[in-house]
């Protein structure tokens, strides 16, 4: 995309939206600190919340301006985590617990065995039962 086409496209996706929540913003306060001003209690509560807002959208712009979309940011940061883990994971030698041999010879084993083959006989596994 050429820089102008992409400058015309955040002028009117990113900029103009920002302009008019800021101007809502703007406007909701003043009309609330008047009318907590006039004595009205829960009007202050709002004399905050919509400075806040204004912040929040100056913050998620900013953040589409320099980054694209939220979504496709944080995806990239979760992939690029990942991989630093599993390179870190991969460098760590992890010690395991030494493979037991267990002899033919062993009574529960054979026990054990056998018991398998009946139930898999009498119920097979992924198929249904032999009438």
């Amino acid at each position: 995309m050429t820089n102008t086409k992409r400058f015309w496209k955040d002028f009117w996706t990113l900029h103009v939206p920002l302009i008019l929540v800021l101007a809502l913003c703007t406007s909701a306060t003043i009309i609330e600190v008047s009318r907590a001003m006039e004595g009205v209690n829960r009007a202050i509560v709002y004399s905050i919340q919509w400075p806040l807002i204004g912040l929040f959208a100056v913050f998620v712009w900013n953040h589409y301006r320099k980054h694209g979309s939220l979504t496709k940011s944080i995806a990239r940061y979760l992939r690029a985590r990942t991989e630093r883990i599993t390179q870190e994971a991969e460098k760590i030698e992890l010690v395991f617990a030494p493979k037991v041999e267990i002899s033919s010879n062993d009574p529960q084993k054979k026990a054990w065995d056998e018991y398998l083959h009946d139930l898999h006989e009498a119920d097979p596994p992924g198929a249904p039962p032999k009438k």
